[in-house]
């Protein structure tokens, strides 16, 4: 039971261990940066890109022709999109916000950490100046379990009430993602192409309504999404389907024996974005070079910034976006989990949290 400081590269991070798996926080931007399980510790199923991360407050205007923006100069696993989801208005960029908001490229701060026998608590979180926010994120790991229980406390540093959006951008990478291996699932009903041009290689038919997994293709041959398809790069929404009260996500590679799972409260995010990038964008940094797939959980469902989730109302009988009241504070939590899976395994058919707070997983 242990919480320490390490460093990847140029990036520091903060380490959860609770015997059973190791948790990876960035320091710049509070990203989920690394996922070890105890049996497996050579897989972190998580996403680092092929470009050299830098810390975000190292990131001059000159790194621009390198990195793009600053975002991608520090992106990491699992980063929290707060604020906004997507690309910033024109003068939203011009007052100085970048994609996914001020959070993923925020300094975060130890607030309070604890360990025990029995298990290990730890807090951080950032002030959000633009967005005129404080964002608290509190992890909790019991000694020996698989498990990691996340808390956010988003609190409204304004005198007025809000709107804003919220994604938590889990992504995985090589070479846990493999094309025809690795395989994702989850409860989604309706689901919904990217309303507009994504990218100049996408392999689905845009602004289309069909039933997960099965996307319509560009070319008209359906395309399943539980697994990667070669030199792509699209985006595409699901709905998790709005009977149930807690939603759940997967993503499962039997070659190398590793399931991630996580579930949350239906409330707080119906949507789960699936991002698809194949060695398509050819701009620096991704270089024609980067594979990832994002199963990303949000409470809207484009990543189209937040004048447009908020002009877009609904969808899908949804809001696609919600209210943060004058001086106050909302909550939002997931549970992560990850385990050892057999070679033959094919999936996630369903998982749940039990009565005692463990984590109950039907396998294909």
């Amino acid at each position: 039971m242990r919480i320490s400081h390490t460093t990847t590269g140029k990036r520091t991070l903060w380490e959860l261990d609770n015997g059973a798996v190791t948790l990876g926080i960035a320091k710049g931007g509070g990203h989920l940066a690394s996922l070890k399980l105890a049996v497996k510790p050579r897989v972190n199923p998580y996403w680092a890109p092929v470009w050299k991360s830098i810390e975000p407050w190292a990131y001059r205007k000159s790194d621009a022709a390198r990195y793009g923006v600053k975002l991608l100069a520090a992106i990491l696993g699992h980063n929290p999109c707060l604020g906004m989801f997507g690309d910033p208005s024109a003068e939203e960029a011009k007052a100085g916000l970048g994609p996914h908001g001020e959070a993923p490229v925020a300094r975060w701060k130890l607030l309070k950490k604890r360990v025990s026998s029995k298990g290990l608590f730890f807090a951080c979180g950032c002030d959000l100046p633009i967005a005129q926010m404080r964002f608290v994120r509190e992890f909790s790991m019991a000694a020996g379990e698989p498990i990691i229980r996340v808390r956010n406390l988003i609190t409204s540093l304004a005198r007025r009430d809000m709107p804003f959006t919220f994604c938590e951008h889990a992504t995985f990478g090589p070479p846990f993602v493999e094309t025809g291996v690795t395989l994702f699932d989850m409860p989604a009903t309706h689901s919904h192409t990217f309303p507009g041009a994504f990218s100049n290689r996408m392999r689905l038919k845009p602004d289309t309504a069909f039933t997960w997994p099965l996307a319509p293709g560009a070319t008209g041959k359906k395309v399943d999404l539980r697994t990667l398809t070669k030199n792509s790069s699209d985006f595409s929404a699901q709905l998790i389907n709005p009977k149930r009260k807690e939603a759940w996500v997967s993503a499962v590679n039997p070659k190398l024996g590793l399931a991630v799972v996580y579930l949350w409260n239906r409330e707080d995010y119906p949507w789960v974005g699936n991002w698809e990038e194949y060695t398509a964008r050819a701009t620096p940094p991704w270089n024609g070079a980067s594979i990832t797939r994002g199963m990303e959980f949000s409470n809207t469902p484009f990543p189209e910034g937040l004048r447009k989730a908020v002009d877009r109302g609904v969808f899908q009988g949804e809001k696609t976006f919600r209210w943060l009241p004058a001086l106050s504070t909302v909550e939002t939590a997931f549970t992560l989990c990850t385990v050892p899976v057999d070679s033959s395994c094919k999936g996630v058919q369903e998982a749940k949290t039990t009565a005692s707070g463990g984590i109950e997983i039907e396998w294909r």
